[in-house]
């Protein structure tokens, strides 16, 4: 079979929609060997994603052609002049006007549900493209059960069109990794206790909220790690207002090694965001054997399953008691991190591989 993805996010997004679809192309390649992909994307970036599988290849526009023009609609004359038997939009979206058998993959709808998150622009855009998708595509993948329940309510999706299948983490949190090279700067800020957040600093990612928590509590650290660790002006100024420099240390980190270095020497991972279509931190907090602290809310519990610390949702001291809980040596303590260990490796690449490459056999049966 001849399989076209979107790989534009794989080759120049480090994160989250990158890592998912690097996740998807290896693991594809790996259960598919016999099959071709051919990874569509408008720029090239190794220093990310080097796809060197001999069943892959790159397809990008030539020099004279509007890049962005291409991944919306000139992509097309690519895929028919090469066959293409499947195509599969890994980001909520599909070229428009795709003539062949395709698949979207839909990560959230969240710009609908808190468009308070979002300007007005990128909601429009958002929304067209994600809804476009989900009525075009043959098939469509939810990455979580409340995602796929928000195409249905949003869109007016048949849910018989919508597969749920669950996405796993970078191999580097899963797998031991030995000599790990840390500078001696960052060895010293891992050196004492610490709590770990893991996310931008937008307002939906709820950062604000445990900082308020922190506050409340002595001798408690807090280490920060996102993309963008450029403090908003709100937590700035409560950082400064609530003198918490000693308490509160933002780092960059572009590893996945040593990301798993530092969820591994924390004493737990504290992910308070409002809302998400799957929260891969809480996964890979997990592969990393450390307790994990998430809101009651639907999708949380969906994702974290029996063993994760919950608090309630907006109530500061229930989140308050669920960081005391964690940060005290415990016999429930160690069961919890056991249990999730055991419970977190539904969430594979092994399972996700053989899920979509049965879709895609069904769709060309």
């Amino acid at each position: 079979m001849k399989i076209g993805f979107d790989a534009k996010r794989a080759f120049n997004n480090s994160t989250g929609l990158g890592n998912y679809s690097r996740s998807v192309i290896q693991s594809i390649s790996q259960h598919n060997p016999t099959d071709k992909l051919y990874l569509f994307t408008t720029h090239i970036n190794h220093d990310i994603f080097k796809a060197q599988k001999p069943n892959t290849q790159i397809i990008h526009p030539n020099i004279k052609s509007n890049t962005h023009y291409w991944r919306f609609r000139g992509i097309n004359n690519d895929i028919k002049q090469l066959n293409i038997d499947l195509f599969h939009g890994l980001s909520n979206e599909l070229p428009f006007g795709i003539n062949t058998t395709s698949v979207v993959t839909i990560h959230d709808l969240l710009f609908l549900k808190y468009p308070q998150f979002y300007n007005f622009i990128d909601r429009k855009i958002y929304n067209f493209k994600s809804k476009y998708a989900c009525k075009k595509a043959d098939k469509i993948i939810a990455i979580s059960q409340q995602t796929k329940e928000d195409i249905v309510n949003y869109y007016n999706i048949n849910p018989n069109k919508i597969e749920v299948i669950y996405q796993s983490c970078h191999q580097d949190f899963i797998s031991l990794n030995k000599n790990v090279k840390i500078d001696s700067k960052l060895k010293n800020q891992l050196s004492k206790p610490y709590l770990l957040f893991v996310g931008s600093t937008e307002k939906r990612k709820n950062l604000s909220f445990l900082l308020k928590a922190i506050t409340a509590l002595e001798d408690i650290r807090l280490i920060c790690v996102g993309k963008n660790t450029k403090k908003n002006d709100k937590i700035k100024n409560f950082i400064i207002q609530n003198n918490l420099h000693k308490k509160v240390t933002f780092l960059n980190v572009n590893s996945t090694k040593i990301l798993a270095e530092i969820y591994k020497k924390s004493e737990g991972l504290v992910y308070p965001s409002i809302d998400e279509g799957f929260g891969i931190p809480i996964i890979e907090a997990m592969y990393c054997s450390v307790p994990v602290i998430i809101s009651d809310k639907k999708i949380f519990k969906e994702i974290g399953g029996k063993h994760a610390y919950y608090f309630k949702q907006n109530q500061l001291e229930s989140l308050i008691q669920a960081i005391k809980e964690i940060t005290t040596q415990s016999e429930e303590r160690n069961t919890r991190i056991a249990q999730n260990l055991k419970y977190v490796k539904k969430f594979n690449e092994h399972s996700q591989a053989k899920k979509i490459s049965d879709l895609y056999k069904n769709l060309q049966s």
